[in-house]
């Protein structure tokens, strides 16, 4: 969706949808955290991530941006659970 950027009450709009959104998001993953299950699944995934492993492959950069990409999902996901946690 394209947003003019001269029309206030559509600078309006996005901004109630995009606070909605985070909002709705987080109650997810408070949701999924209250369960024990649930822990432990975003545990397995993060650390299937290597989010705590050097990433670095000595003379293979294709391997070392695949292992980032994949520590980078680690990082994003424990940031989501963090701010979750932090506003419950």
């Amino acid at each position: 969706m394209t947003i003019d950027p001269h029309d206030e009450e559509q600078i309006r709009d996005h901004g109630r949808r995009r606070r909605a959104r985070a909002t709705q998001e987080q109650a997810d993953i408070q949701a999924v955290l209250e369960l024990p299950e649930g822990q432990r699944l975003l545990r397995r995934i993060i650390e299937a991530t290597g989010r705590d492993r050097a990433s670095f492959v000595p003379g293979d950069t294709g391997a070392t941006a695949y292992r980032e990409g994949q520590r980078s999902i680690g990082i994003q996901l424990t940031d989501w659970m963090t701010d979750a946690v932090r506003k419950a």
